[in-house]
């Protein structure tokens, strides 16, 4: 795993990205494919902070989590380079099955007493809402989870991101390990809140849970 210290402050921009695929090798080949383009390029362009590449438990499923400054530095300085097309077409590959890809920014959200480990385990959850009132909604019930969450053996962080489309919610919690997880899903707490966002949901939520496959910074992060 390529990993360095990151810079002090968040990412105002974040792109995800969610590959489907046949087999744990193609999405294997996938993460090289993208561990490569990002390691020879995009990690130069104007604006980027970072890219987090995980491998879903199951093995077949590929999320990849780009960090910039700002859109507009994104749209100017990635998606119309010329050398963008290998990660641009990954849907087209064989052996991918579906491709996904999610815009947001990043907001504040709990962090326990684990913060600063490496992550063992990685979510990702996205939550699909009637809208922006819904999303703001959310992100205020995962800030007040904070309370428990903070005396959770092995919880990391939980990072949301509001969707720019207005109906979109990400979160991305860490664990220190599988046991952290394990005991964090059984939490009490944990399923009164869920159950009150599924009030808001428009349409069944989706999550994978992750092992890190890559992270790697800008140049300008390695002091």
């Amino acid at each position: 795993m390529t990993s360095v210290n990151p810079p002090a402050s968040e990412a105002g921009f974040a792109t995800f990205g969610v590959l489907r695929t046949d087999s744990p090798d193609t999405a294997t080949a996938l993460v090289g494919l993208i561990t490569r383009e990002v390691n020879t390029w995009v990690r130069h362009s104007d604006g980027f902070v970072s890219s987090h590449t995980h491998i879903a438990l199951d093995g077949t499923s590929v999320m990849h989590r780009g960090r910039w400054t700002d859109e507009e530095t994104y749209g100017s300085s990635f998606t119309h380079r010329p050398e963008g097309h290998v990660l641009r077409t990954l849907a087209d590959r064989p052996g991918v099955r579906s491709a996904t890809v999610f815009r947001s920014v990043p907001a504040a959200g709990p962090h326990g007493p684990a913060a600063g480990q490496q992550p063992g385990l990685v979510g990702f959850a996205v939550r699909r809402l009637s809208g922006a009132r819904a999303q703001q909604h959310v992100h205020g019930l995962l800030t007040a989870s904070g309370e428990w969450k903070r005396d959770c053996a092995g919880f990391i962080s939980a990072t949301p991101y509001i969707g720019t489309d207005g109906t979109t919610f990400i979160n991305c919690p860490m664990w220190a390990d599988r046991d952290a997880y394990d005991s964090y899903m059984r939490h009490p707490q944990l399923t009164e809140g869920l159950e009150e966002v599924a009030r808001l949901e428009v349409a069944p939520p989706e999550f994978l849970l992750c092992t890190v496959a890559t992270e790697i910074w800008a140049p300008s992060s390695n002091g």
